[in-house]
């Protein structure tokens, strides 16, 4: 991606923004919350549309599953580098723990 041997295809602008949408899905305490799944849904709209329009056309080995992998390894890379991963919530005391 950006850096490496890609040509800096996705811009480091596009891969802050793809971070912070990563960290707002990747990183939810409720995965069902409308808001994680707009974050999931703009994070993969994003990804698709650099895809199809620079990635595809220069590198047609690259499936898009491939690419969708890297930039979340990337993603992840880079919020493990700023700090915390994630918001990690108190687990419940096991006696509120209801099976």
């Amino acid at each position: 991606m950006s850096g490496g041997n890609s040509g800096g295809i996705v811009s480091e602008s596009e891969l802050a923004e793809l971070t912070k949408l990563f960290i707002g899905f990747e990183g939810a305490t409720d995965p069902l919350c409308p808001e994680c799944r707009n974050a999931k849904r703009a994070f993969h709209l994003i990804l698709r549309e650099i895809y199809i329009q620079r990635v595809r056309p220069a590198f047609m080995d690259i499936d898009y599953s491939i690419f969708a992998s890297l930039t979340r390894r990337i993603c992840r890379a880079r919020v493990s580098k700023e700090g915390p991963a994630f918001p990690c919530p108190q687990p419940p005391a096991p006696d509120q723990i209801k099976l």
